[in-house]
């Protein structure tokens, strides 16, 4: 068998890094709207009056809030209720 023509070759390899350019320019694309996402979050964040190295923090307290608002409602219903609720 005769080896492939350099121009086919030449022409095979074109159409690759065609290819990868175009994946690439998509890949660019969806990093800058993914970009514009992250900032609307933050400004957000920031809206709600936290920064988002606070975020971990502040959701801890939020859970641990609930939990106690829970316990104390729970204390309020009478066990035969909870039992029937599947508590």
């Amino acid at each position: 068998m005769e080896k492939e023509s350099y121009d086919s070759r030449i022409k095979k390899l074109e159409t690759a890094l065609k290819e990868a350019s175009k994946d690439r320019n998509k890949a660019l694309a969806r990093y800058d709207v993914l970009q514009k996402d992250l900032e609307q979050i933050h400004k957000r964040i920031e809206d709600l009056g936290c920064q988002p190295e606070e975020l971990d923090a502040r959701i801890r307290e939020i859970r641990n809030e609930m939990d106690m608002i829970i316990k104390e409602i729970e204390k309020l219903i009478p066990g035969q209720y909870l039992k029937s609720a599947g508590w």
